[in-house]
């Protein structure tokens, strides 16, 4: 996933949110989704689970919509969220862990 970088990320809709500039959190263990940090405008970066994402001509779409990402709880966005973060994350972005 680390060729994402750079590339830009659409939403559900196919509305382009920003490029995506970072991926944290991918270790392959039953609890990680991993990341993606995406540079949304003036909105600033906002961290989108890497659950779902696939490639596009021009770039990664990702299922969930563009409402849903600039609405994200702000989190340091260069560091895989743990704790509290995570769990505000996963919580908004509706998504379960295998794991749990």
């Amino acid at each position: 996933m680390d060729t994402v970088t750079g590339h830009p990320l659409y939403d559900a809709d196919g509305n382009k949110l920003g490029k995506i500039v970072d991926v944290l959190g991918l270790y392959g263990g039953a609890d990680d989704i991993g990341w993606l940090a995406v540079k949304v405008g003036l909105r600033g970066t906002k961290l989108v689970p890497n659950t779902g994402v696939e490639p596009r001509e021009d770039g990664y779409t990702t299922p969930f919509t563009k409402d849903q990402i600039t609405s994200a709880p702000k989190v340091p966005p260069h560091f895989e969220p743990a704790g509290d973060d995570r769990e505000a994350l996963l919580s908004h972005y509706g998504v379960r862990l295998a794991g749990l």
